[in-house]
Order: structure tokens, then sequence, then C-alpha cells
């Protein structure tokens, strides 16, 4: 995948992707909605409100083994709530 050169605009809205240890050998990867004051790369985000969340077991995290529709699916929830929140959803 190659990226384009950053203009440092960014949207008024997004999504942060956290990972919390449970401390019982399983892991959960949390998905918030942030908002953002202000449209340039160095801004803070502030905390919107919560999207989703999965567990998955510390040693697959660990070893990058989730199965292909483990990714497909983070890669989905993502990108979605991207869309929805930037009000492009379709009917």
């Amino acid at each position: 995948m190659s990226f384009e050169i950053d203009d440092g605009t960014r949207p008024g809205l997004g999504v942060v992707v956290s990972l919390l240890d449970r401390g019982d050998g399983q892991s959960r990867l949390i998905m918030d909605d942030v908002r953002s004051q202000s449209r340039v790369r160095a801004t803070a985000w502030d905390f919107d409100a919560f999207y989703t969340h999965k567990s998955h077991d510390n040693a697959v995290l660990d070893d990058m083994a989730l199965t292909d529709d483990d990714y497909r699916g983070i890669g989905i929830a993502l990108v979605a709530r991207l869309l929805a929140l930037n009000g492009r959803t379709k009917s």
C-alpha cells in the first residue's frame, strides 16, 4: 500500500483504536469515536462515543496470527464507522 504525501488536513471526526490487555490471556481491541475542534495535523482528539470492541487471545495477537476473517472484520468495522461518521452511508 502506498500513501500520498500528508497535506496536514484532518476531519472533525475520527476513530481511535486501542488495545487493552485484560490480564487473563486476552486483550480487547477497542474502537472509540473521537472529535476534534481543529482540522490540522497537530490536533487534540476528545472522546465522543464508544463504537465497538472485540477480545482476542494474547498469543494470537502477539504473533500477528489472527485469521483473515478477523483482519477483514477489523478493517470493515473501521472503514464502515469512518464512512458513517462522515455521512457517507448507503440506505
